[in-house]
């Protein structure tokens, strides 16, 4: 952890030029920090198998509490998402993950394979309170049964603004602010195994944005 603080100061006197905000990810890690800062950082392993190629994995990490492993994708050798991963053992870590989520984020969307529950939707045909947090109950308890559900969030700070001016899911990332962090988190078999992903992106991320932005020019 200390090493870990004392590269972070390091990373920070060695920003010469940000055009923007740093977009903070995850914790500590914002969008454009280059791998070879994480790697001197953490003791990573190359996990592209389980992930996409060129992803870098830290086994032990905890969230909430919970044991996960955090995994770090690139773009040209810059951050841009990460991807925890964690057993569910119980119906208990679920809704935890799922509150730890709801303090930063909130739920667009809910994703049972197929099938979809689009909150803003339903939201704007659905007058009646009960009701609608009913559907959403119905909807969660069947895909619960298959171990098969899929929630989409995006960051409490643009949730007002670009939930005023769509109507449904598919609106949510149209002329988004390029800083707009968006989560996802997957409860699904694996090996026979109850598992959660959770997810980091910033969807309006470019290579462009990441050259124009450097977070560090040198280390």
């Amino acid at each position: 952890m200390k090493r870990l603080l004392l590269l972070s100061l390091l990373f920070l006197f060695s920003t010469h030029s940000i055009a923007n905000e740093q977009i903070r990810l995850y914790k500590q890690y914002v969008v454009g920090m280059p791998k070879a800062f994480l790697q001197k950082a953490h003791t990573l392993e190359d996990c592209s198998a389980r992930y996409e190629q060129g992803t870098l994995c830290l086994a032990q990490h905890s969230l909430a509490g919970e044991t996960a492993e955090l995994a770090f994708r690139f773009l040209n050798d810059r951050l841009v998402s990460t991807v925890l991963m964690m057993p569910l053992t119980d119906v208990s870590k679920v809704k935890k993950m799922f509150h730890a989520l709801k303090t930063q984020f909130d739920l667009v969307l809910i994703e049972d394979g197929a099938d979809k529950f689009d909150i803003l939707e339903v939201s704007t045909n659905t007058f009646n309170k009960d009701e609608f947090t009913k559907m959403i109950a119905d909807f969660e308890n069947e895909a619960y049964q298959k171990h098969s559900i899929k929630y989409t969030f995006i960051s409490k700070e643009a949730f007002v603004t670009q939930s005023r001016k769509s109507r449904q899911f598919a609106d949510i990332f149209k002329d988004a602010p390029l800083s707009m962090r968006a989560a996802t988190y997957n409860v699904g078999r694996k090996d026979g195994q109850v598992v959660g992903t959770i997810t980091f992106i910033v969807p309006g991320i470019t290579e462009e944005y990441l050259d124009q932005n450097p977070i560090v020019e040198d280390f």
